[in-house]
């Protein structure tokens, strides 16, 4: 195959001068060159399909082609809502490569797979967010997915129909496909990464406690976890009967439902289940026969033993949720606080006031809180993300991965991807600015200053490094000016990424001993603990 693929590579740069024709075991695929660096792209190749009476069931393998697929289109975007915008389709199960020139059959290179974010309602593999240029110099091939979202993705019923998790099982055969396909584009299948924030990181972790087999060697988790508080929602059994109630259909049959949601406009089902406020996250599947499974254990109760061969990186960034609390008053911190509790715990209302009344009295009397920014930041930042963070870690910790990393992301510059498009001026990293500096995002200034290029190559080296080496900074250098120790059970290290980098200890150790005993003193009323 090796030599054909090679002979495929030569004959198409002569004939397409600016194409390239790719042979794989799907049938051929012709990308073109870049026009911003050294790299072929292959947009919108399509990795699954779904049933088009169900189109909230378990997702079906492409067919081979049987012509030359001409990957040039990156419009596809699974179906979706995004500020009060709907837009997407069914038939969205694609993913973009992205190859160096010097990707040969004697040079075969490491693989990232990103997976995107969005709190699993929106988001896509575009490359106006997540184009290439800053990772593929690195020398690595860079795969972005599509994956179902919304009702779509996560519907969770007690149905063989509709189990759950769809989407999280689109991710699982887009991994497949990149496992037997990506050594035709001159990449490592022994060698893939996968990275996501948010949402992409709370499917990785996801990935590592699933009922499936491990398709990747490292793991990058930016922001994200099995146990962020953004993950939890209580499934609505009969979701499918209400929204098509709402759209014409009267039936208490699930079944009924499903076929006639099936055959309406996807943006019809997406304003129907927005106008009910009905929420899609993942669950934990109830077993049927003849239905292959992809969770059906709580994540709260357990362990991951597949760590134990794989590197993991992770990490957060500083004001996580900055910018959804950037007006928040301290008259509003106590709903706040109820909400978020009532969202991952049962409790009574007693209780629920209780346990807020001391999250409170914490957050309003600690002097380490920078009181230039809203006490709600620090409070939901730590709640929603920092301390979930810290507990998948200990688990991670207890099964022993082959390698563990951990950091804080707190630079601020021009390519803050959140902060900047928000115009937020105060504090510092908000979720998802990382971003700025992996990808080259269209919406970003063209002119950079010299330290924000600096903060860029530095982050694009060390996760590339860590797609080759399973080590971020296997050297040192003027670059990689400071060696990033392990995280292990003794030596609680991160490192905190800014224009100098800086090794510590324990990020927000005092507050995340505050909820270290909150989760002890409180583990029978957290949900998922006893797998209700």
């Amino acid at each position: 195959m090796w030599r054909h693929v090679c002979f495929m590579f030569i004959a198409a740069r002569v004939a397409y001068s600016n194409t390239i024709l790719v042979n794989t075991p799907v049938g051929l695929i012709r990308g073109a060159k870049a026009l911003d660096g050294e790299y072929y792209t292959f947009f919108g190749i399509p990795y699954g399909s779904v049933n088009r009476t169900n189109l909230f069931g378990a997702p079906e393998k492409y067919p081979k082609f049987d012509y030359i697929f001409e990957a040039v289109n990156d419009s596809a975007i699974c179906a979706q809502i995004q500020d009060n915008i709907i837009q997407g389709t069914s038939d969205c199960l694609q993913l973009n490569i992205f190859v160096p020139i010097s990707a040969n059959i004697d040079h075969r290179l490491p693989v990232m797979v990103h997976i995107h974010g969005g709190y699993f309602i929106f988001g896509s593999k575009s490359s106006e967010i997540y184009g290439p240029k800053y990772l593929v110099r690195h020398d690595v091939i860079l795969v972005v997915i599509n994956y179902r979202l919304g009702p779509y993705g996560f519907m969770c019923l007690d149905i063989p129909e509709v189990p759950g998790n769809q989407g999280l099982k689109d991710q699982v055969l887009a991994l497949r496909w990149i496992k037997q396909n990506i050594e035709s584009f001159g990449g490592d299948a022994t060698k893939i990464t996968v990275f996501g924030v948010s949402a992409g990181g709370h499917s990785i972790e996801f990935h590592m406690l699933s009922d499936n087999e491990i398709l990747f060697n490292n793991a990058i988790l930016q922001s994200g976890s099995a146990e962020a508080a953004t993950v939890f929602t209580d499934h609505d059994k009969i979701a499918p009967i209400r929204i098509a109630k709402r759209l014409g259909l009267s039936t208490n049959s699930l079944t009924k439902a499903i076929t006639y949601l099936s055959s309406l406009d996807t943006n019809k089902v997406i304003q129907a289940s927005n106008d009910l406020s009905i929420t899609f996250k993942p669950c934990v599947e109830k077993k049927f026969k003849g239905v292959t499974p992809f969770l059906t254990r709580h994540w709260v109760n357990a362990d991951i033993p597949k760590v134990k061969d794989i590197s993991i990186l992770l990490g957060f960034c500083e004001n996580e949720l900055l910018l959804q609390n950037i007006n928040s008053s301290i008259s509003e911190f106590p709903a706040l606080i109820r909400n978020r509790l009532r969202n991952t715990f049962n409790f009574d209302y007693r209780n629920l006031i209780r346990a807020q009344k001391v999250i409170q009295n914490y957050y309003l009397r600690n002097k380490n809180v920078n009181t230039d920014l809203p006490i709600a930041a620090y409070f939901d930042s730590d709640f929603t993300y920092i301390h979930p963070i810290q507990r998948s870690i200990k688990k991670f910790l207890k099964s022993k991965p082959k390698s563990l990393f951990y950091y804080m992301f707190s630079y601020n510059g021009t390519r803050n991807f959140r902060k900047n498009a928000e115009k937020i001026k105060i504090g510092s990293a908000v979720h998802a600015d990382e971003i700025g500096y992996l990808f080259d995002v269209e919406s970003l200034v063209e002119e950079q200053n010299p330290e924000d290029m600096l903060v860029l190559d530095r982050m694009t080296t060390m996760w590339t490094n860590f797609a080759k080496y399973g080590d971020p900074t296997p050297y040192t250098s003027d670059l990689l000016d400071v060696k990033w120790t392990q995280l292990s059970n003794k030596r609680y290290t991160y490192l905190n990424i800014n224009s100098t980098s800086t090794i510590g200890q324990r990020p927000a150790a005092d507050r995340m001993t505050f909820w270290d005993l909150f989760y002890i003193n409180n583990k029978k009323y957290q949900k998922g603990y006893h797998d209700d």
